[in-house]
């Protein structure tokens, strides 16, 4: 009995670890990985989760579980598309919005979610009300109707990046807690 619990957490680590590594960095710089907690709260309505975050380019995947790994969903996709995948079953794809208010009762900001989590705004969009620490830092903006706070900011390598992340749009709040960063 042992030997067979032995074989299945190298299996499942071993899995894990290619799950993890299937979207690695990019030539130019721009992948990023993050490990932390995610919280979505639409009114009354809230959901919680830890996640791990993989990002190259325009494409990510996001692997978000509950209490004890329970509920293993992962998100996988671009700028305009996403593939939301339970186990080795494909749930559903289409636009982020879609399928994420369908199949989860929640959505995230996916196509400017990959900048905000690095500090900064979305480059392709207009920004306003943008304010400032007294270290030069970017502690709050507004884009897409979205407002954006960071808070805790931690040094990785020559930059600084914040651990909480909060955006507000009316009742509508993303938060993310980072634990662990791999630019």
């Amino acid at each position: 009995m042992v030997i067979y619990k032995l074989l299945f957490l190298n299996v499942f680590l071993a899995a894990f670890c290619i799950a993890c590594s299937t979207l690695g960095p990019t030539s130019d710089g721009t992948g990023f990985g993050l490990r932390g907690k995610l919280g979505v709260v639409d009114g009354s309505e809230s959901y919680s989760a830890r996640f791990l975050w993989r990002q190259t380019g325009e494409r990510f995947g996001i692997d978000l579980w509950g209490p004890l790994g329970q509920g293993r969903i992962r998100l996988e996709g671009d700028h305009e598309q996403i593939v939301l995948i339970k186990g080795s079953e494909v749930l559903a794809q289409g636009k982020h919005d879609e399928v994420m208010r369908t199949r989860l009762g929640w959505t995230l900001p996916l196509n400017v979610l990959p900048s905000w989590a690095l500090g900064r705004p979305d480059a392709s969009l207009d920004v306003a009300a943008r304010e400032y620490d007294t270290e030069g830092r970017l502690v709050a903006f507004e884009q897409s109707d979205w407002r954006v706070t960071y808070a805790q900011f931690r040094q990785i390598g020559e930059r600084w990046l914040p651990r909480r992340i909060t955006a507000r749009r009316g009742d509508y709040r993303v938060r993310l807690i980072i634990s662990t960063w791999d630019i």
